[in-house]
């Protein structure tokens, strides 16, 4: 046996050398990254990610409520054109009966001019003027139209209107409306046409 063989260090008691090996294959580094991303992802804290999720449902019903906002828009729209068609159709068929009141009284006068301009009768053409006008205060009445009487009491500033004045010693006519000179209706509570009247007034 050689004797160099023998005065060789023995390594038998020590542990194996350790060899860090880097593999850069281009494929493998972008492997290493996706998983490296994703152990992010899932490293992220949970409050963080309750966020993520409270704001993506938050945007989520926001554009719920837009989208009901717009549908009720819409519906009202639709309402209030609807409602407007039928306004206009009631008023239209008031209008109708009025005029359909007032037709007859019109033609009714037509006669009447036509006749005293053929026969010369005056007298008879008062009669149908009379008979007319009777006729078409009858129609003012039956749709709610009413004069307003004047004459005898109190001036009312809310439904008389001074032309003329006329003196008077007696206190107790003082603001008396003595005339009417042209007549006021109101249709209800509401004035359609006020009283032209003539006022004592206390002589000083």
């Amino acid at each position: 046996m050689n004797d160099s063989t023998s005065k060789l260090p023995d390594f038998s008691d020590q542990p194996p050398p350790k060899f860090n090996v880097t593999d850069r294959r281009h494929w493998a580094l972008e492997e290493d990254a996706v998983e490296e991303e994703e152990s992010r992802k899932e490293r992220l804290p949970t409050y963080v990610e309750q966020l993520r999720q409270e704001a993506e449902e938050k945007d989520k019903r926001l554009k719920e409520y837009i989208a009901a906002y717009k549908n009720k828009n819409a519906e009202n729209d639709e309402f209030r054109q609807r409602l407007q068609k039928e306004n206009e159709g009631r008023l239209a068929q008031l209008k109708a009966g009025l005029f359909k009141q007032l037709i007859p009284i019109v033609d009714n006068l037509k006669r009447a001019s036509s006749a005293a301009q053929s026969t010369g009768d005056f007298e008879s053409f008062k009669q149908g003027i009379h008979l007319i006008l009777s006729q078409f205060e009858h129609e003012l009445t039956q749709q709610g139209i009413e004069p307003i009487p004047a004459v005898g009491r109190k001036l009312d500033p809310n439904t008389d209107e001074v032309c003329m004045t006329v003196d008077t010693e007696d206190p107790a006519q003082d603001g008396i409306v003595v005339e009417e000179l042209e007549p006021g209706y109101r249709f209800q509570d509401k004035l359609l046409k006020p009283v032209k009247v003539k006022v004592a007034k206390l002589k000083n």
